[in-house]
Formats: C-alpha cells, structure tokens, sequence
C-alpha cells in the first residue's frame, strides 16, 4: 500500500481520526507535542520523504556539525536517515526516504517510530551540546550580558 492509503487507517488506529495528506500530498505530525515530523511522497521516484527539524542550524558550532555529518555517513549511526541544513528555516533537518510501499499499517508505524527514535536521541544530544556552550559563554561573558553565536553555510 502507499502512504497516501495507509495513512487513514495509521491516524485512526493512533487516536487522530482519519487523517489524509494536503493539496501537495504532504502532512505533518506532532508526536508528544513537541516532535514534528513531515511526511511527502514523491511520485517520480516512489518514494516518501519523511523530515523533521532538529536544532536551529545557527546555534550549533563546527565541531557539532562535523559530528552530525560523520554520524550520517551512510546512515552509521542515524538509523539509515541523513542531516541536512534547510537554508531558507536555517535549520539542521534530520530526514530519511523510504520506499512508498507498506505492507500493513504495522510496518509504516515501525518505520515511522524507528525514525521518531532518531528524532529524540538527536534533538536531546544536540540540546545538550548547546545548553552546555550556553552556560559557559554565559559564564564568560557576564559582562556583556549577550550570548550570540552565528554560523556561516
């Protein structure tokens, strides 16, 4: 089944009522209300992208970036998913394309639930990467009272 057919029965069995996609074929869901992951089939290739926002790219610094860059090399340690930097939002977008076939709602909830497992290990490694850069620029610059950091792409 694609995911346009088995979303409908996927929304109803999580609770939401029988949900289906926008004009473009896309439709987003929030998971425990803070976890908002797009899903966009593409026609051409068969495929389904599925995407979720991570951080905000201007807040992480080098290091960080070349951690998630050799993290998704070949999807070692992302589950199979990449990052990339959506330039127009600036932020770090963690996504992965499936093939646009499920055998049963079962399986696009394990795929869907794998890839969500990402989401959190990632935005919680991230978060607390810059919470703790956070707190010790503040520490150093007290003085100022401003804690910018900007990235270049």
């Amino acid at each position: 089944m694609k995911f346009e057919e088995v979303l409908g029965d996927f929304s109803e069995k999580t609770g939401l009522g029988r949900l289906g996609t926008d004009a473009d074929g896309s439709v987003g869901l929030m998971f425990d209300n803070q976890h908002e992951i797009f899903f966009t089939p593409d026609a051409v290739d068969e495929s389904l992208l599925v995407y979720c926002e991570i951080a905000d790219a201007g807040r992480l610094e080098k290091d960080e970036l070349l951690r998630l860059m050799k993290a998704s090399l070949l999807g070692a340690e992302t589950g199979g998913a990449s990052f990339g930097i959506h330039e127009g939002l600036k932020k770090i977008v963690l996504w992965k394309r499936f093939d646009n076939s499920f055998e049963s709602v079962s399986d696009l909830e394990k795929k869907i639930n794998t890839f969500l497992a990402q989401v959190i290990y990632w935005k919680e490694h991230i978060g607390e990467r810059s919470a703790d850069r956070e707190i010790h620029a503040e520490s150093e610059n007290s003085d100022s009272g401003f804690n910018f950091s900007a990235m270049s792409v």
